[in-house]
């Protein structure tokens, strides 16, 4: 009885310190497996990622320096916050969702202009079609699972980011690989 006692008084000491371990190692590990954004390229997808791994692996073949790692990820990764889909390089978005997103688009880069059909928003050309709904084909069907459950098919498009550092004529721009990523990303079958 006595010792389940002291047990019972250590317990939520213990329980503290195991959640501290835990937030320190998280943010250690953070620091060491991530990079900054003038290193890093990020697309986000509103769609059901199945490989974003293999995707981001793929992808990173591609880059130069000074850009050494690719991320993929589902927007539901930053539920709780926008920050991180707001300073995105590369958007993939359904035709349907892409209007409520539109403040974080640029205008589509003239590479990108005769890459295939074109989303037009208030009259400037904001998107390239990277999924045909009608004929169920498109880019990167084997990461990407453009026929998510719960949603009618639709057509899905691939966008460049407002806030990106990896597209030539923006503000504080490193280099112009968000345009080459984009290339390549509709290229792969």
């Amino acid at each position: 009885m006595k010792r389940m006692r002291r047990f019972s008084d250590v317990l939520p000491l213990l329980l503290l310190w195991l959640m501290l371990s835990v937030f320190l190692w998280g943010f250690v590990f953070d620091r060491l497996t991530d990079a900054p954004p003038a290193e890093k390229l990020v697309l986000f997808a509103d769609a059901v990622l199945t490989d974003e791994t293999a995707l981001a692996l793929q992808l990173e073949e591609q880059m130069e320096a000074p850009v050494r790692m690719v991320q993929v990820r589902a927007f539901s990764y930053a539920m709780m916050g926008s920050e991180d889909i707001e300073n995105a390089d590369l958007y993939i978005v359904g035709a349907t969702e892409a209007e409520s997103y539109r403040e974080w688009f640029a205008p589509l880069p003239a590479a990108l202009a005769d890459k295939g059909e074109i989303l037009t928003m208030n009259g400037a050309p904001c998107g390239v079609k990277i999924w045909d709904a009608a004929s169920g084909t498109g880019a990167a069907a084997a990461f990407v699972n453009y026929l998510s459950p719960g949603r009618a098919p639709q057509d899905y498009y691939l966008f460049v980011g407002r806030n990106s550092l990896h597209v030539q004529d923006h503000d504080n721009a490193v280099d112009h690989q968000a345009v080459s990523c984009a290339l390549h990303l509709l290229s792969i079958q």
